[in-house]
């Protein structure tokens, strides 16, 4: 940022003149109140702020991409326990659900609903 704004400054700036403060004193040129009021080394060209800049913009992009990347693939390992953990606990249920099963057949049979109608009727006496 600062590289734009110095670079923008001296395109805008240099060879310009401005009234002076009080009346009476010197006109100011662009190069001193760039460098007294702004404080903008003027012993660079602006190509080096525009190589800068353009740099810098390639380091972001180029840190940016690496992010992405880096965040798509621990989300895809961060998917990748969390299925692996929701198929082990869907064993575990199945096999719970199995052994219960297994273990009804030992027990007697309940009776059938044949034998059981009329208990809740309100005609149902005791």
């Amino acid at each position: 940022m600062l590289f734009q704004l110095q670079g923008q400054y001296k395109n805008d700036m240099l060879g310009l003149e401005f009234d002076p403060l009080l009346p009476g004193n010197p006109k100011l040129s662009g190069e001193q109140v760039l460098t007294l009021v702004f404080g903008v080394p003027l012993d660079h060209g602006k190509w080096w702020d525009l190589t800068a800049l353009i740099t810098l913009l390639l380091l972001h992009r180029l840190i940016l991409f690496l992010v992405l990347k880096y965040y798509r693939r621990s989300e895809s390992t961060m998917l990748w326990f969390y299925v692996k953990e929701r198929i082990q606990l869907a064993k575990r249920c199945l096999m719970s659900t199995n052994k219960r099963y297994i273990s009804s057949k030992n027990k007697a049979a309940p009776h059938p609903l044949s034998s059981q109608e009329g208990l809740m009727s309100p005609n149902f006496a005791i």
